[in-house]
């Protein structure tokens, strides 16, 4: 071999170990997340990435992620989620895949370039976090409720409606207020159905009520469903949907029409008053009102409410069942007075103390919530009645009030008006929590102004809806 020669391969060899040496070296630039949401569920998150600065022939973006509480990065968290050649700036959106994630956690990111891929890329320390995002992976809390019924089936989520008109409804929220965990806010209830029914907007970021008031049309024949999957606003839900009734014939007795009123037609509460009157649970005047807005005697009450208990004229006492129930106001002549003993002998209403009754008082709103709580309480009365505490049925009544009136509210009240150690404070945190009562207005319920008939047919109807 002659001297140029050797000299022209040596040249060679040593030109092209440079190149390799600089293909192996750390390339410039520097790399940035330009979004990231403060939430995310426990599946994926969308981070947005850019690159600047980059001048080598090859460049790596690389994302790292970690557990904020982890001692170090791992090749392991490293997502390659672009490479470029001769690029001096790039960006975009990567979707970074979560694994074994729980709820609260918190996951730091960060941004590094680098000729590696990450296999073989030089880890970033501990302290490299550019940004982070906490992990909400719980689908929202709550219920959803069939109307009143009696009907005895083998699930009594797939009952049978009493007339064309009807309201399903319930309560969500993306949280239980006393859990610290990070929440995005109740999105949607997702409702479908066999049928063209629309569903209302929720109404607001941590927690929806859903009124979804349906007429069957004349012609509806065959199978119907309806059901729902409330979701937050990440994406987490119910894991699939959950039925009112599922694939339920509909029968003649379904399409009927309901009991109407004069002065019903229109208002908030028609659907309520108009169900519980074909029930038999409520009647109307001589005029064929009902009086949606007229108030309500405790007397009248009373008799309301053991009808929803199963008891006829002819079941009741004929005089005071206890001392406890001997009221001077009360006499064996009035219409009422078996239904006021009965009702005091149950633990449903008591006296107003030094021994009245109060019959002919106006029934208040925050008497009726306490009714309520007091039904709860005793465990309801005849067995197979809407009000039965056995829990043949389910009631919202017998079953959720239970469940979220005890420090688990899914809507917290905060209401101006009703003082801590009032007799009517935990019932009216309770009947808000369950959505059997609303608040006159958003700091107040209002709980000594009388209720309307209208209101009383709206709770009954939901306090004794099945869940």
């Amino acid at each position: 071999m002659s001297k140029k020669v050797f000299t022209v391969l040596l040249l060679a060899v040593f030109m092209l170990a440079q190149f390799s040496m600089a293909s192996a070296a750390t390339v410039p630039g520097t790399g940035s997340i330009t979004s990231i949401p403060g939430l995310a569920n426990n599946v994926s998150v969308d981070i947005g990435w850019s690159a600047t600065g980059m001048a080598g022939p090859t460049q790596n973006v690389l994302l790292w992620g970690k557990d904020s509480n982890a001692p170090a990065y791992l090749p392991a968290d490293c997502h390659e989620v672009a490479t470029t050649v001769g690029t001096a700036n790039a960006s975009g959106t990567y979707t970074y895949m979560f694994a074994g994630v729980g709820n609260g956690d918190v996951i730091d990111f960060t941004v590094t370039i680098d000729s590696a891929m990450c296999a073989a890329a030089t880890v970033p320390a501990v302290s490299d976090v550019m940004d982070f995002t906490t992990i909400d992976g719980v689908a929202p809390y709550g219920f959803f409720a069939n109307p009143p019924s009696l009907e005895n089936v083998a699930n009594f989520y797939d009952q049978h409606v009493s007339c064309n008109t009807f309201e399903l409804w319930g309560v969500a929220s993306d949280r239980i207020y006393t859990d610290p965990d990070p929440y995005s806010g109740f999105d949607s209830w997702n409702t479908g159905s066999t049928g063209s029914f629309s569903s209302p907007a929720p109404l607001g970021p941590d927690y929806s009520v859903l009124s979804w008031e349906n007429t069957f049309p004349a012609t509806a024949n065959g199978n119907w469903s309806f059901y729902t999957n409330p979701s937050d606003m990440i994406g987490n839900d119910w894991g699939g949907n959950y039925y009112w009734r599922s694939a339920v014939a509909v029968t003649p007795d379904e399409l009927a029409n309901c009991a109407n009123f004069t002065d019903t037609a229109g208002h908030d509460t028609e659907t309520q008053v108009r169900y519980l009157a074909d029930l038999g649970l409520i009647a109307g005047n001589p005029d064929g009102s009902y009086g949606v807005n007229s108030t309500l005697t405790r007397a009248e009450a009373s008799a309301l409410f053991e009808k929803a208990n199963g008891y006829t004229p002819a079941m009741l006492p004929v005089a005071p069942p206890s001392a406890a129930c001997t009221f001077s106001d009360v006499s064996a002549s009035d219409w009422f007075a078996g239904w006021v003993w009965q009702a005091c002998a149950d633990g449903f209403m008591n006296g107003l103390g030094g021994g009245l009754f109060g019959p002919a008082d106006l029934l208040t709103r925050g008497q009726i919530v306490t009714i309520f709580n007091n039904i709860d309480v005793m465990g309801g009365g005849v067995a197979g009645s809407f009000l039965d505490g056995g829990g043949t049925f389910n009631t919202v009544l017998n079953f959720e009030w239970n469940n979220w009136g005890a420090g688990y509210h899914l809507r917290p009240a905060a209401f101006s008006d009703v003082p801590i150690g009032a007799f009517y404070t935990n019932p009216v945190q309770y009947a808000f929590a369950v959505g059997v009562a609303d608040g006159t207005s958003a700091t107040t319920f209002s709980p000594d102004q009388p209720v309307l008939r209208g209101e009383f047919a709206k709770m009954l109807y939901r306090a004794l809806s099945r869940v």
